[in-house]
């Protein structure tokens, strides 16, 4: 279940990197229209809090948010090591890691 918090961590970062014009731009090759920096923008805060949830609901309230804050530290930093270098690979590991929490959902 941390496998989850992790991926939806970076998920949320990687959807409010997505919509910001910078960096849109510079692992889409496009900018990104009004509407989907917004989109982009709400999807980035839902995964941010379903981490959240999934920690809490993992570890309790009494350490789960301490948890959380510290898969919310490992995964900014893991995008913004990876963004400057591998771009492109950026949106793999984030549909990837998707994937693999579908998965464990409904398994």
């Amino acid at each position: 279940m941390r496998w989850m918090t992790l991926i939806l961590c970076y998920n949320g970062w990687l959807g409010l990197c997505l919509a910001m014009p910078k960096y849109c731009r510079q692992v889409l090759q496009q900018d990104a229209a009004p509407p989907s920096q917004h989109i982009l923008r709400i999807i980035g805060w839902a995964c941010l809090m379903g981490s959240l949830g999934v920690s809490v609901a993992v570890e309790g309230w009494s350490f789960g948010p301490v948890a959380w804050v510290g898969h919310l530290a490992v995964m900014g930093l893991a995008l913004v090591c990876l963004l400057p270098y591998v771009p492109r690979i950026v949106l793999a590991l984030g549909a990837l890691g998707m994937a693999s929490v579908i998965a464990l959902w409904f398994t």
